[in-house]
Parts: structure tokens; C-alpha cells; sequence
């Protein structure tokens, strides 16, 4: 039987005080409520403060007429108005706060905010009844709109993992800590290095080949595949054109002002305003543009000149679209730009001559090309911001090792044959290779057909090289790993690679496994640049578990890395506690400051 709650109005003498208007009651129950109540009224005799008193009663829907006698009053008085002076009485019973209407089965009957006659979207929660209710709570509005036994949970899925992978709380509007924001001059340097380590071809040879299919029949999965072929191929194309565009415009300005040193040679009684016209009106003539429009470019292109003087012929070939605007409104050309781009030259060199190494042949268009400065893997040269960058191999030389310090750089784990023969003890017992543990999603290699997104970067997806570096770090802390573009929360960085092996005592390993399979992770020898994250008290990455596969992998997780900030993990407490040697983080909070005197 459904219940309703049906409003009762009675006309008495009381004494009334300042509230809202009789009139505005017409808006709640019908147009012609005030014709009726001057009616009643009409019958009083002349008394002072007549009042009008609101009542609430809860009935069935079949109960045409409310039944309220004496003896059984169940109202819920709301108030009462004052009808002499057109004016309301503001009073709250104390009963009305007490009562409540409950449904048979015990729980509180929702109520449903309204909002100009609409109803709140239920997809902005999902409602998930719980078996128990144990809170009667009323405390709040947010409790008041919903029954108590129903929990709302967020659609947007949150990380989760056996390693307690801490989570940021969320912050009230009230108490909120403002956040800064990254400056024009971060997110151009940061557009900077994700164009170096992204996989596009830098190439001057433009192949005109006309697509062989047509749309006629349908798109198959390998005319799909060829459009996309052809995207990628003319998207590397436009980004050449106009790197060899901005490269010819830069040259420009370099030649248009030798070309005005020439002319004050020749002419030696032109002053310098005389010898820019002079230079300016023959570049026009031959360019067909105006003065005016002429000059505006240059003002532009003069901007592309002092980028290229800074930060070097990377910075400008490889700073994207957003360099135009840059250097239009002259974005940080005086707050700092400049200096930033002389510390991270060397440093754009040797990403540039690594992973893109023909981006030099761009340069053929003004006879500037050369070979490549640097060679190898990105990670074999560790970079300085005083100088160029050196080998990896020349910075230990307090090494003493019969043939020095020899690494190599591999991308997965080396398990040591001779340990576990053609076992791999990475392989984990009762793991369903193709389910992830923590999605429950199917796992595989292939872009494709994999579900898995647990950790994309690194697993089931296009992979990109890490925008990290190595360079020197001052404190006596030697090389360290530094991150040119900023990791998000809970983003995982890098795979902690090695030779998979056991039984090694007084170096640094990772242990893995359980007790029952253990194996260690060793880099001596051979592995990734997370062999030189150091340690930190403090740090912005953390070791997580992971298995893909069924191959259980140790990742290198962001706490929160922030663009141009130093990698740092927490070795753990038992790796400090067999060494007697000092900490050297500098962190207020640091525990193993003094660890030599203990």
C-alpha cells in the first residue's frame, strides 16, 4: 500500500511573528487558495493575531478523507502563519525532528532531491545495496539524500594493489592546498623532450606513393591497416617539412644579418637603419612580400634564431608546433627560457643523436649536417649541466675492476642458465597466464586483442622509451636518474631488469619470488637505467609486484614525478641494516643519517 503525506490548514487566534508571505502558500497547494481563505476568514469575529496552523499527515493513497480525531491527533504540525498582518510565524516542534517515516522492512525510505522538477542523473553514482546496515546516521545532507544501507561507489576504477600502494586523500573544498601549475616555459621544454622520445622519422626524402586500395568494397582490416600506414607516413612527413621550414627561416635571420654587415662594408656611409632597409627592400623583392608583412615574420623567426643559439639545433628541430606561438608573444624569453635551454643542451644532444640518429640530415638543406656527437644507448652517456655529456664508463673510475666498469643495457631479464637450468622461477604457481591478477582482464602481447590496463606503458601496449636521463647529482651521490617529463600517480616507470639468478651475498640484488622459489634480480653486469636510481628517505617511486604473463615482474611505480626532479626509491630498512655507511639523501626525514656510527 503506498503512503502519501497530505497537508491540513486551520484557521486560530495565536500570536504570531515576522516570517514569509500568506500569499506565496497559493505557489504550494492551488490557485485558489487565497478566494478560500478570505472566505474562512470572513466568519471570525474581530480577534487579534489570527493565525493560520500547517499540519502534515501520512495516509494511504485510497484515504480520500484524513480521519484525525482528539484523541488520536497523529499530525505533524510545521508552523503557523499570521493571517492578520500578512505575515509568518517561524516555529519548529520538536517532535518533528524526532519522527520519521520508516518502511516494513526496518531501513529509511529514500529521498529524492529535485531539482527544477528533474530528478538528479543516476549515472553519476552506482548504487550497490549492502547486505548489513549499520549506520542510522543523519548527520549530514549527503547522509539525509540516501538510505543508509546503500553504498555509492565512483566510476572511475581506483589502484589497488598487496603492496598498499598509498593512495591520495581527497582534498575538501574548504581545506583544498593549491597545486601550481606548470609555467608556458615547463610545458614547452616538456613538449621538447616528449617529441624526442616519441618514434617520430625525421627524413628530407618524401616518397610519392599513391594509396592501392579503395573504399569502394569496405575497410578490411588491411586496407585499416594501410591507412594507417599512410597517416603515419605523411604525419612524419609534415613534422619534417616544417622542422626544414624552421631551419631555413633561422638560417635566414643569420644570413639577413650578414648580409647587412656586407652592405655597410660596401656602402660605408650608410648607417645601420640605412644598410637593414637596404637588405630589408631586397629580400622583399625577391620574396614578393610586403615590408610589413616581412617584418612581422622576421619578428618571429628572430625568435627561432635565439632558441637555436640557446638550446642548440635539437631544442629547435624538435620543439613542435608550440614553438610558434613561443616565440610570436616571446614566452619566457625573459623570464628564464633561455638559461633553462644552455643547462639541458648537451642533454637534447644526446636523446636527439640516440634515438633519432639521421635527424641531422635535416640540417642538409643549409650545408650544417654532421655525424652524430653521440652514439650507443641513451643511457650509456651520463649528462652534466656545465658541459657535453660523458661515457657512462668514465665516471667510476674509483672502480677497481680488472677490465673497469663494463655495462650492459637490456630490455628484459637474462635468467642465469646455470642456476635454473630452463626453469624460469619468475613463473608464478597457479597464476592463469592469461588472466591479470589485478583486473581480471585477459592478458597478451598483442596490442590488439589485449585487455589489460593495468600498466600500458609497459605491458600490452606501444611502447615508447622512458623520457629519463642519467647525469651527475651533486652530494657525493655520483650518477643518478633523472626524469625529463613528468610520471603521474600510480604510472609505472621502468621494469627492474638483470640477471635473474641466486645465491649472491654482499652486493646489491632485488629479491623476488616467495620463500618456497626465491630467485634475486642482479645488475652487476647487465640491465636498465634503474640500476642507478638512488636511494631516497623520501623518495617518488616505489617497487611494486606484478605479474604478466604469469611472470612475476618488479616495477619501478611514480609516487608523483615531476618533470626535471631526480628517480628515488626506498631501499628498505633491511638493505640499510648490513650496511655501515651513511645516507646521503638529505631529507629532514631522513633515518639513516648516521648508520657509519652505529
Amino acid at each position: 500500500m503506498k503512503e502519501h503525506i497530505q497537508y491540513h490548514v486551520t484557521v486560530r487566534s495565536c500570536k504570531a511573528k515576522p516570517g514569509i508571505k500568506v500569499s506565496k502558500l497559493s505557489d504550494l497547494f492551488d490557485k485558489d487558495f487565497t478566494s478560500r481563505l478570505a472566505s474562512t476568514l470572513a466568519s471570525f469575529g474581530p480577534h487579534d493575531g489570527i493565525c493560520l496552523r500547517i499540519d502534515a499527515v501520512v495516509c494511504a493513497s485510497n484515504s480520500l478523507e484524513p480521519k484525525i480525531t482528539a484523541k488520536n491527533d497523529n499530525s505533524l504540525p510545521l508552523g503557523w502563519l499570521s493571517v492578520e498582518n500578512n505575515r509568518s510565524l517561524t516555529t519548529t516542534p520538536s517532535q518533528v525532528a524526532i519522527l520519521k517515516s520508516t518502511s516494513k522492512d526496518g531501513f529509511d525510505k529514500p529521498r529524492h532531491k529535485t531539482v527544477s522538477g528533474l530528478r538528479p542523473s543516476k549515472s553519476a553514482a552506482i548504487a550497490v545495496a549492502t547486505e548489513n546496515s549499520g549506520s542510522d546516521s543523519d548527520a549530514d545532507t549527503g547522509t539525509r539524500l540516501r538510505p543508509s544501507n546503500v553504498r555509492i561507489e565512483p566510476l572511475v576504477r581506483q589502484f589497488h594493489s598487496d603492496t598498499r600502494f598509498p593512495q591520495r586523500k581527497k582534498p575538501t573544498k574548504d581545506a583544498a592546498v593549491p597545486t601550481l601549475q606548470p609555467s608556458s616555459i615547463d610545458k614547452f621544454i616538456a613538449g621538447i623532450w616528449r617529441q624526442v622520445h616519441s618514434p617520430v622519422t625525421l627524413s628530407v626524402s618524401f616518397p610519392d606513393r599513391r594509396p592501392e586500395f579503395s573504399l569502394g568494397t569496405g575497410v578490411s582490416q588491411a586496407v585499416f591497416q594501410a591507412i594507417n600506414a599512410l597517416c603515419r607516413k605523411h604525419y612524419d612527413q609534415s613534422r619534417s617539412s616544417r622542422a626544414l621550414e624552421i631551419v631555413v627561416q633561422t638560417y635566414w635571420v643569420e644570413c639577413y644579418e650578414a648580409r647587412i654587415a656586407s652592405i655597410r662594408l660596401e656602402c660605408p656611409n650608410y648607417t645601420n637603419a640605412e644598410a637593414r632597409m637596404a637588405a630589408l627592400k631586397e629580400a622583399c623583392s625577391t620574396l614578393m612580400w610586403h615590408e610589413k608583412e616581412l617584418r612581422n615574420r622576421m619578428a618571429v623567426w628572430r625568435g627561432y634564431k635565439e632558441i637555436k643559439d640557446s638550446g642548440g639545433w635539437a631544442s629547435l628541430i624538435f620543439a613542435g608546433s608550440g614553438i610558434y606561438r613561443v616565440c610570436k608573444y616571446r614566452i619566457g624569453f625573459d623570464t628564464g627560457l633561455m638559461s633553462r635551454l644552455r643547462r639541458i643542451a648537451s642533454s637534447l644532444e644526446v636523446a636527439a643523436d640516440t634515438l633519432h640518429p639521421s635527424w641531422r640530415d635535416l640540417l642538409r638543406v643549409i650545408s650544417q649536417n654532421g655525424a652524430c656527437r653521440y652514439f650507443g644507448h641513451p643511457h650509456e652517456w651520463v649528462t652534466l649541466d656545465t658541459g657535453p655529456a660523458l661515457p657512462l664508463k668514465t665516471t667510476y673510475p674509483h672502480l677497481t675492476l680488472p677490465n673497469g666498469f663494463n655495462y650492459r643495457f637490456v630490455n628484459d631479464c637474462v635468467i642465469d642458465h646455470n642456476v635454473f637450468g630452463g626453469d624460469d622461477p619468475r613463473r608464478g604457481q597457479n597464476v592463469d597466464p592469461d588472466i591479470c591478477q589485478l583486473c581480471k582482464e585477459q592478458q597478451t602481447d598483442d596490442v590488439i586483442s589485449n585487455h589489460c590496463s593495468c600498466f600500458r606503458p609497459l605491458f600490452g601496449g606501444v611502447r615508447y622509451p622512458p623520457p629519463v636521463q642519467l647525469y651527475n647529482t651533486a652530494g657525493g651521490k655520483n650518477n643518478g636518474v633523472i626524469a625529463r617529463c613528468e610520471f603521474d600517480r600510480g604510472t609505472a616507470i621502468a621494469e627492474f631488469v638483470g640477471l635473474v639468478t641466486k645465491g649472491i651475498e654482499g652486493q646489491d640484488v632485488m629479491i623476488g619470488g616467495s620463500s618456497e622459489r626465491p630467485y634475486q634480480v642482479f645488475q652487476g653486469q647487465m640491465g636498465n637505467f634503474t640500476r642507478f636510481i638512488n636511494h631516497s628517505c623520501r623518495p617518488n617511486t616505489q617497487f611494486q609486484k606484478f605479474y604478466w604473463r604469469g611472470i612475476e615482474r618488479i616495477l619501478v611505480v611514480s609516487r608523483g614525478v615531476s618533470a626535471g626532479s631526480e628517480i628515488t626509491v626506498d631501499y628498505s630498512d633491511s638493505y640499510w641494516g648490513k650496511l655501515r655507511k651513511n645516507c646521503l639523501c638529505g631529507e629532514t626525514t631522513c633515518r639513516f643519517a648516521h648508520q657509519a656510527d652505529i
